[in-house]
């Protein structure tokens, strides 16, 4: 009996632990019983177009792959242009069914290599997949003909041509167009580029027809670029990126300085938001009036319109703040807008006359006068400027004087500082320096901060956290600090950011050069920044 009760337990214990077994393995055990089926598509012949953009396209349906149980189940549809034999995933859903625009597919057209206004042979496939372990083609493929079309030259009724980037492996859906509205035989246009790259342009009309290839945009010339392709097929672009801005005594900066706009890689516009004055402007990039346009002969007050290449000033009719957008991106045709807004904007600059400039000093206008900026129009402005030893200044806003309020406290190590501004006295600095010049005019505070060139890097006494702050010599205009440093690598680095730093050899340094290596010990360093080389001294 004894034994009879031993072999049940060990016979109920060894089916206990093939129940945990099964368990663990959490996979079921499926058979494909019958594959998906794709539907034949509704129409098999399609051609898009500007007018039928937002149509539906055809829906791409199928009945379901049967496993014999309930189980959780994907399809995976691809899409293949037999012409090219690329194929690309258009969706991954757990329903029996897929729907497109024609715009839509259009872009997925793009993606295979199909151009516009050619017509091509394209194949749907679909696999279904369950539990990540079963994987089975459906028991049929789909095929239809369509003719893709461009939305970017829905409005383009002159010459135009692509920017092909990556050429032969582009897209013409997000190529950038030069054009010829002039119909002289010479494109010109911009793009935009995130760096070096090579492209090709081809031919708008038959997208087959290559006008320019291996053509190559270097790092130094990234950015928004102009290029040109002459009648003789010669290419010719800007040596950098462009920057544009509007200029004019109806800016902040009046005809000195661009206020420069911003670039929208997604709508591929500029923009800037300012207030302007009710006298005149005009386009410009880089601060430099090799690249400038303005108004249409009797168009100056427009708020919208024709761009012209060195045209006539614009005139603003009302001062007010305005969006104003530049479209530089239409295959040679340009056009600008101007919309009055109530945003409440800031200046884009303060003065700070004082004491340390020439003469008299205390000039706001003149050219040795130091500014603070604020690119955002924020109000809050900032700017690094060397100040001598009791220098006193005060901000200057558009007639505006503005100075301490109460007294000024610094820190213990007399390197930092923040105190209320208004309608007060003369900010002083007492010892002489670089000095990072901060100001909110909503909140009405300031702040001072020496700075300049540091040290920084594991072996230095901050490490890669915090820079050692180096003294500066008005004299020799070198930069010099005693410091004990250990085993390890640092570099220079300018105003506490890395947008301007030095590293490499001692001897030959260069911007966004490698960590220097160094070895524990006590050293005198000095920098010299203009020629770019550094010495260390063992003490």
């Amino acid at each position: 009996m004894n034994d009879m009760k031993t072999k049940y337990i060990y016979l109920l214990l060894a089916g206990i632990f093939a129940l945990m077994s099964c368990e663990e393995d959490a996979t079921p055990i499926l058979e494909l019983k019958t594959a998906a089926a794709l539907h034949a598509l509704s129409q098999t012949d399609i051609t898009i177009t500007k007018d039928n953009k937002d149509a539906q396209f055809p829906e791409i349906a199928w009945d379901k792959a049967d496993y014999g149980v309930s189980a959780v189940v994907n399809y995976v549809v691809t899409l293949t242009n037999t012409s090219t034999n690329k194929s690309i995933v258009i969706g991954e859903t757990g329903d029996a069914k897929l729907a497109f625009t024609n715009s839509e597919m259009n872009s997925l057209l793009a993606k295979v290599g199909a151009y516009p206004g050619q017509t091509y042979d394209f194949t749907v496939s679909l696999v279904s997949e369950a539990y990540d372990a079963y994987t089975d083609a459906a028991s049929n493929s789909i095929t239809f003909k369509a003719t893709p079309y461009d939305p970017n030259v829905d409005n383009i009724t002159w010459k135009y041509a692509y920017v092909a980037v990556g050429y032969p492996d582009w897209d013409y859906t997000t190529a950038y167009l030069i054009g010829d509205p002039d119909g002289d035989g010479i494109y010109s246009g911009y793009a935009n580029f995130d760096g070096a790259a090579s492209y090709a342009i081809i031919d708008g009309a038959d997208l087959t027809k290559v006008l320019a290839k291996d053509q190559q945009v270097t790092a130094d010339g990234k950015g928004f670029i102009e290029i040109t392709l002459d009648a003789e097929g010669k290419v010719t672009q800007s040596e950098k990126g462009l920057v544009w801005g509007v200029i004019g005594d109806a800016t902040s900066s009046g005809w000195d300085k661009d206020t420069q706009m911003e670039y929208d890689t997604t709508t591929r516009l500029w923009t800037v938001v300012t207030p302007l004055l009710d006298k005149e402007f005009k386009f410009r990039a880089n601060n430099d009036w090799g690249f400038n346009y303005g108004a249409e002969e009797g168009k100056l007050s427009e708020l919208a319109g024709n761009l012209v290449a060195g045209g006539q000033n614009f005139k603003v009719v009302k001062a007010s703040p305005y969006i104003i957008t530049l479209n530089l991106t239409n295959a040679g045709k340009y056009t600008y807008s101007m919309e009055e807004t109530t945003i409440e904007l800031s200046s884009s600059a303060m003065t700070l006359p004082g004491s340390y400039q020439s003469g008299d000093g205390w000039k706001p206008e003149a050219d040795d006068c130091y500014k603070v900026e604020s690119a955002a129009r924020d109000f809050k402005y900032t700017g690094t400027h060397y100040f001598p030893a009791d220098t006193e200044f005060k901000f200057y806003d558009s007639g505006t004087w503005i100075g301490v309020v109460g007294d000024i406290t610094w820190n213990e190590a007399k390197t930092s500082t923040t105190f209320v501004i208004g309608d007060g006295g003369n900010v002083k600095i007492e010892a002489a320096g670089y000095y990072r010049v901060g100001a909110d005019t909503k909140k009405m505070v300031a702040t001072l901060d020496k700075t300049g060139w540091e040290i920084i890097g594991d072996a230095t006494p901050g490490g890669w956290d915090k820079g050692t702050l180096m003294d500066y010599d008005a004299e020799t205009q070198k930069w010099s600090v005693t410091v004990t440093l250990g085993d390890g690598e640092m570099k220079f680095r300018w105003d506490a950011a890395w947008t301007i730093n030095f590293g490499g050899s001692l001897g030959a340094l260069t911007q966004d050069g490698g960590n220097i290596k160094v070895s524990a010990g006590t050293y005198t360093i000095v920098l010299d920044p203009e020629a770019k080389n550094a010495t260390m001294t063992a003490n």
